[in-house]
Formats: C-alpha cells, sequence, structure tokens
C-alpha cells in the first residue's frame, strides 16, 4: 500500500508542499522503524520471514532516529509518517513516539491496527498524531488468514473503533488483491459506518527489495487488465449511480480530448523529471538507515548514518534530478489515468526510463471501463 500521510490534505499543505520543492527543503518524511510484522501479506514489498532478532540488531536505535529526526527539522521537516513493517512492533515504539511528538512535527502512522493496546491509546490521548492509517484487509477472520497469515479482523476493527473513540482521524487503507477483492463492499460499509477516510488500491508492487523479489513480479496481484478493472470498481463502490457516471463521462472525455492534442506529436528524446514529490520536498528513511527517494525503490540510496541527515538529503535530492521517466509516457492520452511514478517504472522494470507495460496495461482497462459506463444511461446500471 502506496504510503500517504499529507498529500493534498489541506491548501495550506500543497502550498508549502509547492515551496518546499522549489526550494528543494525537505518538508515530508518517511521513517521505516522496522522491517518485523506480525503479518505475512503475501503481496508485502519488505517484510521477511527470516530471523526477527537479526534484523531487530539492525534498527536504528531511538537515540539514532531522534538524532536525524533533530537534523531533520533544522532542515525544514515538518510532516513526518512512521511506517514499518509494523512501527508498533518495536517494544521502544513509545519512547521513539513521545520523542518526536515532542519535537512538534505533524505525525502519521500506518499500521495494521492489531497491536492497539491500552497503552498505546493512551500515549496518543497524550500525544495525538495527525492521522492514523489502518491497513483492513478484509472484513473476516478467513479473509485475514488467506491473505495475511493471521486472523486478526476483528482486533483491527475494534483499533479502529477505540481510535475513533479518542478523536483521531482514522484512514483505513485496503490493498485489493485476489485474496480479498470480495469483501471490498464490506470494508466500504465499515468504513462508512465508522467514519474514516477510505483509500483502495489494487495496484501491488513487484516487491524488489526482499532478497527474492523480480522486477515485474508479484505473486499475490491481479493480471493488469483485471487490476485496472478493480481500480474502477472502488469508485463505483463509493459513489452515487449519478456521480460514478458522471466520473466516467469527465474520464472519457478528457482522455479524448488528450488524444486529440498529442495526435502526431512525436516522441520526446528524453522523458520528464519525477513527477511527484520524490527528492524534491520529500525523502524516506529506511529501518537500517538508508535514505531513498521513496520506499518502493531499491536505488538511489545514501547511508544517513555515514554522511549525516543534511548531506544524505543534499546528495539524494542531486540524484532524484537526474532520473527521467519513459519518454513515450510524455504523450501518452492516458498519462493522468496512469499516473506511472519513478518507482512503478524501477519495479516493473528495473530502469526510471522504461515505460511499465503492466500500468499501461491497468490504465487500458480502466478507460475501456469508463467508457463503456460513459455510454449507459444511468438507469441501466
Amino acid at each position: 500500500m502506496e504510503n500517504r500521510g499529507w498529500e493534498g490534505d489541506f491548501p495550506i499543505s500543497r502550498y508549502l508542499t509547492a515551496m518546499a520543492a522549489k526550494k528543494k527543503i525537505p518538508l515530508h518524511g518517511i521513517f521505516e522503524l522496522t522491517s518485523r510484522c506480525n503479518f505475512d501479506c503475501k503481496m508485502c514489498y519488505i517484510h521477511e520471514l527470516t530471523d526477527m532478532e537479526a534484523l531487530r540488531e539492525k534498527e536504528l536505535s531511538v537515540g539514532q532516529w531522534l538524532g536525524i529526526a533533530d537534523e531533520a527539522r533544522k532542515a525544514g521537516l515538518l510532516f513526518l509518517l512512521l511506517t514499518g513493517g509494523e512501527a508498533m512492533l518495536r517494544e521502544d515504539f513509545a519512547e521513539l513516539y513521545e520523542g518526536l511528538a515532542r519535537m512538534g512535527f505533524r505525525l502519521v502512522i500506518n499500521t495494521n491496527g492489531s497491536i492497539v493496546t491500552e497503552q498505546v491509546l493512551d500515549l496518543f490521548r497524550r500525544y495525538p498524531p495527525g492521522r492514523i492509517n489502518v491497513s483492513m484487509y478484509g472484513a473476516s477472520e478467513e479473509t485475514y488468514e488467506r491473505l495475511c497469515g493471521r486472523r486478526m479482523h476483528g482486533k483491527v476493527e475494534k483499533a479502529v473503533r477505540e481510535l475513533k473513540k479518542i478523536g483521531l482521524s482514522v484512514r483505513t487503507t485496503m490493498s485489493v488483491t485476489p485474496y480479498n477483492c470480495r469483501d471490498m463492499q464490506s470494508v466500504w460499509e465499515f468504513s462508512s459506518r465508522e467514519g474514516t477516510l477510505l483509500e483502495m488500491t489494487s495496484y501491488m508492487f513487484p516487491p524488489i527489495r526482499k532478497e527474492d523479489g523480480h522486477c515485474g513480479e508479484n505473486l499475490a496481484r491481479f493480471p493488469a487488465r483485471e487490476a485496472g478493472r478493480y481500480m474502477v470498481e472502488k469508485e463505483r463502490i463509493s459513489m452515487t449511480p449519478e456521480q460514478f457516471h458522471k466520473r466516467a463521462e469527465h474520464v472519457r472525455n478528457c482522455c479524448g480530448e488528450k488524444e486529440e492534442e498529442l495526435s502526431g506529436k512525436e516522441i520526446p528524446p528524453i522523458g520528464t523529471g519525477i513527477t511527484c514529490q520524490a527528492g524534491k520536498s520529500s525523502f524516506w528513511i529506511t529501518w537500517d538507515g538508508k535514505m531513498r527517494l521513496c520506499g518502493l525503490m531499491n536505488t538511489p540510496e545514501v547511508d544517513v548514518k555515514e554522511l549525516g541527515f543534511a548531506e544524505a538529503w543534499r546528495r539524494i535530492h542531486t540524484l532524484a534530478d537526474e532520473i527521467r521517466l519513459p519518454a513515450e509516457c510524455s504523450v501518452c492520452p492516458r498519462k493522468d489515468l496512469c499516473r506511472a511514478c519513478a518507482a512503478m517504472c524501477q519495479a516493473e522494470t528495473g530502469r526510471f526510463d522504461r515505460k511499465p507495460e503492466y500500468v499501461c496495461e491497468m490504465s487500458a482497462a480502466m478507460l475501456d471501463v469508463y467508457r463503456m459506463e460513459a455510454g449507459r444511461g444511468i438507469k441501466e446500471q
């Protein structure tokens, strides 16, 4: 699941992000506190079935994380997302979280929701995070066991309710795979009842960070065209028929206009630079102290422990400036629908400048569905 915590939350956030990108200020950061997890999700891009104690010994200590955070704050860091693995699995999570909260960051946490204890709730009462993103992998114990290897559905639902009860903003996120796709409607209904934000995606990154990961492969995801259809299905579930029909017409018309605009346009010799904030105003630091543009990439990286934060940031945003996306993507009429990013290109092809065919097929399938729906009357749906 994509690790969102701040994008587009408020106009002031968007303004600050735009200004930070111009000046290369690291406004947004992600601290990947651990690669350990108590789940074994089939599509995960990081968790390894290996010696947990060995992993723990390589993790940055509380002192190291707080030292990095202090340097980052002086460089401009304001929005900080804590993720894993499962971040709350760290025995010193409370100590680290409190230290970061006292520094004044707007904190957001990614969690699978299975270990939100009374002690954690008390911590959040004293130092409320800006948001908690809870992964919701299904609507039953059977689905959880099938996808995650753990029967944790009841605990996760309870955690969402408890977090809402103490007044926190909660976003439920669902990674849609062949193992849990039948639960999409139920997850949406739960989110609606509990008043959480909701995000669903059927695009699963190839886990190139894992030792056995290979470009373009994720055995727990759909074939590309089916993944595309499920990307549209999430909108059908969450919208009224009238809203969905209007959305379909909008996409069809926009892509049609793009086809006319770009028809006959030559492919440029090189592609555009990175289109997201990676390396412009945001960074990711792995559990063992490597700074990357994004946690879904495996290169480029620099060692924060050796270089210090300021020098690591200088090097990583310089490396980001050198990256170019596939040239043909810049003249594709589906580029706004596809939104292929540098991380997708690398994970799918091993290169930033090579077109990710899986993502292309996904967006083509999405457009086919939108066109079909736009051509139907609302009463037919």
